[in-house]
C-alpha cells in the first residue's frame, strides 16, 4: 500500500470514529431525557405543551449535542414537554418550530428580515432583525423584532415583542454578569416577567427560564427569543475567534 493511500485510510477511519462518537453521544443525551418519570405536576401524554408551560414556574432548555441545526429539548419539572428546531440550511433566514411530545407544531417563529439586508420599514419603525411567529394554523400571533435607529448606540442588545397587530408588548435585554449571560424580558411597565439564566461556560449548554408573569408576552415567544439571543451570541463569538486568529498570524 502507497503512503498516499495509508494517509487516506486513516482519515477516513478517523472520520468515521467521530461520526460514530458523535452519534452515540446524541443518542446518550436523548435517551437520558426520554427516561425521565412524569410528575404529579407534568404529564406531556395527558396535558398540552400550552397547558404545561402556562402552570409552569420555570423551564429548561438543554441544547442537542452534536445537532447540524439548532435543536433544543424544553423541560419542566425534569420532564421533557417538547422541542424547538430550526432549519438544517437557514441560507434565507431560519425557522424555529415548537413542537409537543408527539411532533405536532405549536407555534413556530420564522425570520423574515435579517441584519445587513435593505432596511424596511415596518408599522413606521426602521427594523434590523425581524421574526413573525404563527399558531399551528398559521395565524400571525406576533412578532420579534430589533429596531435600529432607536438602540444604535446601546451597548446591550435589546430585542421588542409586538402583537399581531405590530403594539409593543415588552422587550428583552441582556445582563452580562461574570461567568453568567443573563436575559431579562420585561413588559411596558418596566416589570420582570422572565429572567433567562445562560451560563458563559457550560458543557451541557443548558439555559433556564424563570416565569414570572405570562400575561403580556407569551412564554413560546420567550422560548423564541432565548434561541434568537443565543444564536446571535454564538456568532458573536465566533467572529471574534475568527479575527483574534486573523491579528495573531499579521
Amino acid at each position: 500500500m502507497t503512503k498516499a493511500k495509508k494517509i487516506i485510510r486513516n482519515i477516513i477511519i478517523m472520520v468515521g470514529v467521530v461520526i460514530l462518537l458523535v452519534f452515540l453521544g446524541s443518542r446518550i443525551q436523548q435517551n437520558k431525557i426520554l427516561r425521565t418519570e412524569f410528575t404529579d405536576k407534568v404529564n406531556p401524554y395527558e396535558q398540552t405543551l400550552e397547558e404545561i408551560l402556562y402552570n409552569s414556574k420555570k423551564i429548561t432548555m438543554k441544547k442537542r449535542l452534536f445537532s447540524f441545526r439548532k435543536h433544543y429539548y424544553i423541560l419542566s419539572d425534569g420532564v421533557l414537554i417538547g422541542e424547538v428546531t430550526g432549519k438544517l440550511f437557514p441560507v434565507f433566514g431560519d425557522t424555529l418550530k415548537l413542537k409537543d411530545v408527539n411532533g405536532a407544531v405549536i407555534k413556530e417563529e420564522s425570520q423574515i428580515k435579517r441584519l445587513g439586508f435593505t432596511q424596511e420599514k415596518l408599522f413606521n419603525i426602521s427594523i434590523n432583525r425581524l421574526g413573525k411567529v404563527e399558531d399551528s394554523n398559521g395565524n400571525t400571533t406576533g412578532y420579534i423584532g430589533e429596531e435600529k435607529l432607536q438602540d444604535f448606540w446601546k451597548l446591550k442588545h435589546i430585542l421588542y415583542f409586538y402583537d399581531e397587530n405590530y403594539n409593543k408588548l415588552g422587550k428583552g435585554i441582556e445582563e452580562n454578569l461574570f461567568f453568567n449571560k443573563d436575559y431579562n424580558i420585561l413588559d411596558n411597565n418596566k416589570n420582570v416577567d422572565y429572567i433567562i439564566d445562560g451560563k458563559h461556560f457550560s458543557l451541557t449548554d443548558d439555559t433556564t427560564i424563570e416565569i414570572i408573569d405570562s400575561s403580556d408576552i407569551p412564554i413560546e415567544d420567550a422560548i423564541f427569543y432565548t434561541i434568537i439571543e443565543k444564536s446571535i451570541s454564538s456568532s458573536k463569538t465566533k467572529s471574534s475567534s475568527s479575527n483574534s486568529g486573523k491579528s495573531n498570524k499579521k
